[in-house]
């Protein structure tokens, strides 16, 4: 029987052959089970054999099946006074996609994290399913990846109730540019963005400036 992750349809019909879970804490999503044919479902992700899935799981968030990653970012130029604040260092890298997610591995400072993302009906929203791994399951993993890897100083910038990140890439065209982002409650919540930033744009729904496409430059360039 395969798994997917579907939106809540309008109406909600019982048919032979199909299986459909609701939960009490998701309002926006739910489990559809069937063999046969999604036509009339929309479905977000195949999650057949998908740990984050499992009932034990669901129950374990308290039964909500959405974790959801809500960001803005723009394209900046690096501020003069980048050396105030603290920064990681990154190195992360990108498997084959497989069943709507896309896998990313990713190092920062001494962690090892797998990430699962899938897209969401707006750019600004993906589902995001996160764990810790060990080095050893990175460097294995690591021989499965595609692309190029990315290396990165993420600066962290607390400004105006938001904590903004600020990524200063290795290996670019251009020196003195950054991306940066901060991740929001809702979509609808404003972002009023560090005043000694200079922004060259937002780039939030252009879909040149995500990490993953970045990866796919031999050499990143931020500005087109």
């Amino acid at each position: 029987m395969k798994k997917y992750l579907i939106k809540i349809p309008e109406s909600i019909i019982q048919k032979d052959g199909y299986t459909l879970k609701t939960y009490k804490n998701e309002k926006n999503a739910a489990i559809l089970e069937t063999d046969l044919t999604t036509d009339g479902f929309e479905v977000i992700a195949e999650i057949t054999g998908n740990d984050f899935y499992s009932d034990e799981a669901i129950s374990g968030r308290g039964e909500r099946l959405l974790t959801l990653e809500i960001e803005r970012r723009w394209l900046v130029k690096i501020p003069e006074n980048i050396s105030d604040f603290s920064f990681h260092r990154i190195e992360q890298a990108y498997l084959s996609p497989e069943s709507g997610f896309q896998g990313r591995i990713r190092r920062l400072d001494d962690k090892f994290i797998y990430t699962e993302k899938a897209r969401t009906g707006s750019s600004a929203v993906r589902i995001e399913n996160e764990r810790e791994i060990t080095e050893e399951e990175y460097l294995s993993l690591k021989k499965q990846t595609i692309l190029n890897t990315i290396k990165k100083r993420r600066y962290i910038i607390p400004y105006g109730g938001l904590t903004f990140e600020l990524d200063v890439f290795e290996n670019t065209a251009e020196s003195g540019y950054a991306l940066m982002e901060a991740e929001l409650e809702s979509e609808t919540d404003t972002a009023d963005v560090p005043d000694f930033v200079e922004i060259i744009q937002e780039v939030t729904n252009d879909p040149y400036y995500t990490n993953r496409n970045l990866a796919s430059m031999d050499v990143i360039r931020l500005l087109k």
